[in-house]
């Protein structure tokens, strides 16, 4: 298997090695695993680096190489940013994993930081990996605890897990959450990734997969693809160091606008996510990346308000 798997982070500790040796235990002879580490403390100093260990080795058989990048210059957070502070832009941090995948790899599978897979991960990664029939979306829990002790406390359960404790087939793009998933990156270009106008506002990832589903590719939740997500306070919880917010009050909130908007799409809207096929394109001829367009006001899509005031 030709697996090209994608870690985001902003911690400082985001424990890689919880998901490197997991892996070591899961891998087969002939795996070659490509991590792409998507660091966003990357694009403000470029010594935050992680060591994810010596590449393909004795100890990583499995290890075909590593890419450690910062997000693609975003107006959200960054360099570049134009916010007064870093916020959430999970988004272009996922896009980013889709441009700068290499050529060779044409599967991917996505995770969060400070995660340990559960037993059956890989396999389940595996077995959709081979028959090529759907997207697959995995299960978690959220522990809190010392970061040495595996016996965390609980702190909240995956609730599509208890309506479905054996998985569900075909169980709808809104069920693609929960930090676990993996399709072909053909896929993924098709609606051309996650839609970047849920940057500062999250929900990406259900719009990604609603879209998929509305090109007709299946969604199955597989609760075999577990993770246990260690979120302890103290080690610069995402959500807690970037900011984001839903502008309006339930149902009329923003949040519900852009499921309105984008949840009925099946592409992402040129408005606001660049052509990640082109993106690629530019990529692997050296080229980089552009950087963001200061000479135009960038506003908020859902009302009108520049960016760069949003607190």
């Amino acid at each position: 298997m030709k697996l090209a798997l994608t870690i985001m982070t902003g911690r400082a500790d985001p424990k890689i090695e919880w998901i490197t040796q997991s892996l070591d235990q899961q891998a087969r002879t002939g795996d070659e695993i490509h991590l792409i580490v998507v660091n966003a403390l990357l694009a403000h100093d470029a010594s935050r680096t992680i060591d994810v260990g010596p590449g393909r080795s004795p100890s990583h058989p499995w290890l075909a190489g590593v890419t450690h990048t910062a997000p693609k210059p975003n107006v959200w957070q960054g360099a570049q940013r134009v916010t007064s502070s870093d916020w959430w832009a999970t988004s272009n941090a996922r896009n980013t994993a889709l441009v700068v995948c290499p050529e060779g790899y044409d599967y991917l599978a996505f995770l969060d930081d400070r995660c340990r897979l559960g037993p059956h991960w890989l396999d389940a990664v595996r077995d959709a990996y081979t028959k090529r029939a759907s997207v697959i979306a995995g299960a978690y829990v959220k522990t809190e605890g010392p970061a040495d002790d595996p016996l965390q406390q609980v702190t909240a359960k995956d609730h599509r897990a208890g309506l479905h404790p054996s998985g569900k087939i075909n169980c709808g793009g809104g069920w693609l959450y929960g930090c676990s998933f993996a399709l072909p990156l053909a896929w993924a270009l098709e609606v051309n990734g996650f839609e970047e106008a849920c940057d500062g506002l999250t929900g990406e990832d259900y719009i990604f997969g609603l879209m998929l589903g509305n090109r007709g590719r299946r969604i199955d939740y597989r609760t075999d693809m577990l993770v246990m997500q260690d979120r302890t306070r103290g080690n610069e919880s995402c959500k807690g160091s970037y900011r984001c917010t839903d502008k309006g009050v339930s149902p009329n909130d923003k949040s519900h606008a852009a499921l309105a908007r984008f949840g009925k799409r099946d592409r992402t809207d040129a408005r606001f996510t660049p052509d990640l096929t082109a993106l690629r394109a530019r990529y692997q001829r050296g080229e980089g990346f552009p950087d963001v367009d200061r000479s135009i006001e960038h506003r908020d899509w859902y009302d009108g308000q520049p960016i760069r005031e949003m607190t």
